[in-house]
């Protein structure tokens, strides 16, 4: 359930300065313009989304972009902008075309992007159509597929070089790699079959992985982006959300064919009907249940996939700007980050309430989650991923839904990583800034920040390996690499360099309703 907030600058925002220096009399032609398009859903679409209204980088529209000195267009399009995404752009695009980029930016307003059902059914592609005739094990050397972890490499320019590299996290021995024609985002595994795995790109491409073979059997466009994926308890639907347009679908996890598509679209908190981006999606142990939190529209909608036509239940008034969330160790209570009130409100899959909303600092998150057991209580983490004069880690009881205590922490926090062999509750330090790259560790009995490291890059969505024994960390933008460490005393075990990492998920956790708690038997 990991999602990536949407963030800061980067190449089309860089652009805009011809269109306000030095090309201001320039005349684009109409078919240029139409070459411009091209150029911004090649280049740019899969970061500032394909109606360019903002994605995990801002909106490049005529009305969100202002006035950038000539030296500072120079300085992004050829070097890039530190502590950002976006790479240096010198070289790969020419003049004309960062010409045509920068006129269509700065001269339009947010695209109307549409891509309903039969998009999506013709978005098909099977490249290995019988899949009997796939390896029967492994191809390489792997003594329990829980040890698997993947890592998300978006590549340098989110295209081209994008693919989901495999590690054996007993050995730490890269295993494999699968291509990807754009960056993947989020990646869930099949809960019985240890096969199979999807993966979610920001271009809003599922594609359906075979993990023995390292080979992606198929895939189907579930809209332009939106990170949003889970796959059921059973393992017969995969269900995939949009950003644009405001949609979402579940798949038949075998074919990826759509089963049942949904309008995302909702009464607001303020008595508004709106569309919705889609937040987290789940499924749970707790029921034959998909659930999706609408981001706009502050609803979560419980999908109920054993009856026929899968019929909604809405719980209204959940939170303002709901994103990602988790589930508690049985899977019947969901808990959400609600972005706008900052709370974490606690909704109960059986009743279709709400129940609690927990107090979460400014801009809370929970990212991949993290549930610990300490003397006898179950608690709750949450990060804190906005930039305030005060940072927190909240910790809550799952029993009372109590908060317990607001840690301090460094910086704003994206995901939290827990496990029951580790010492330690880790938290990445995201932004900007020096502390960027830093990551701090909690004790689990004392609550407190103990121990705090640099990574070597902007740290990002740490994750222990199923035996608990290596915690693995993306160090991104100019680090590059995912750096491995020993979780008992945090030293130092490989690095492996890598072109923009980002999520990493462990095999395991289709066995883990809460991450950081024992197997399920």
């Amino acid at each position: 359930m990991k999602i990536r907030q949407k963030s800061t600058w980067s190449l089309c925002a860089a652009l805009t300065i011809m269109a306000l220096v030095g090309f201001t009399t320039t005349v684009v032609e109409a078919g240029d313009m139409g070459n411009a398009e091209k150029l911004f859903t090649q280049n740019c679409a899969v970061c500032h989304g394909a109606d360019r209204g903002g994605y995990i980088a801002p909106g490049l529209t005529k009305e969100k972009l202002g006035p950038i000195s000539e030296a500072a267009f120079r300085s992004m399009t050829s070097n890039g902008i530190s502590e950002t995404l976006m790479p240096p752009w010198g070289g790969k695009l020419t003049t004309k075309e960062l010409r045509e980029l920068s006129a269509l930016c700065k001269s339009t307003s947010k695209a109307k992007a549409s891509f309903g059902l039969d998009d999506i059914k013709k978005s098909l592609k099977v490249y290995i159509a019988d899949e009997s005739k796939l390896a029967s094990k492994p191809t390489y050397p792997i003594k329990d597929m829980d040890d698997l972890m993947a890592v998300m490499s978006r590549g340098r320019y989110a295209t081209g070089n994008s693919r989901v590299v495999f590690f054996d996290g007993s050995t730490n021995r890269k295993v494999g790699e699968i291509p990807t024609k754009h960056a993947p985002h989020m990646l869930d595994y099949h809960p019985t079959d240890p096969r199979w795995a999807y993966v979610k790109t920001d271009s809003g491409v599922v594609y359906k992985l075979d993990l023995y073979s390292m080979r992606a059997v198929r895939s189907i466009q579930t809209g332009f982006n939106g990170p949003a994926l889970a796959v059921s308890r059973d393992g017969r639907y995969v269900m995939a959300g949009a950003y644009i347009p405001n949609t979402a679908v579940i798949l038949d996890s075998k074919t990826l064919e759509p089963v049942k598509f949904l309008a995302l679209k909702g009464i607001d908190l303020d008595g508004k009907m709106v569309e919705s981006d889609s937040g987290m999606i789940t499924g749970t142990p707790f029921a034959d249940y998909l659930v999706v939190a609408l981001e706009n529209s502050g609803q979560v909608w419980v999908i109920d996939y054993s009856k026929p036509d899968m019929p909604v239940t809405k719980i209204k008034n959940v939170g303002r700007h709901l994103h990602d969330a988790i589930l508690s160790p049985d899977g019947r209570y969901v808990m959400v980050a609600s972005y706008g009130d900052s709370t974490f409100p606690v909704v109960d899959l059986k009743e279709k309430i709400v129940v609690k909303k927990i107090p979460g600092g400014c801009v809370p998150h929970v990212g991949s989650g993290a549930v610990v057991k300490v003397k006898g209580r179950t608690l709750g983490i949450g990060t804190n991923i906005g930039s305030c004069d005060n940072t927190v880690v909240t910790v809550w009881d799952l029993d009372t839904w109590e908060v317990v205590k607001q840690i301090p922490v460094m910086g704003p926090t994206e995901s939290p990583a827990a496990h029951p062999e580790a010492p330690y509750i880790a938290v990445d330090i995201v932004g900007t800034g020096p502390d960027a790259g830093k990551m701090q560790f909690i004790n689990k009995e004392t609550l407190e920040v103990v121990k705090t490291i640099d990574v070597g890059g902007h740290s990002h969505f740490a994750e222990y390996t199923a035996n608990g024994k290596y915690l693995y960390v993306s160090a991104g933008y100019q680090g590059d690499k995912i750096v491995i460490y020993k979780s008992d005393t945090l030293a130092k075990v490989k690095e492996y360099p890598m072109q923009v990492p980002a999520g990493i998920f462990s095999h395991v956790r289709p066995k883990i309703v809460a991450v950081g708690l024992e197997k399920s038997q």
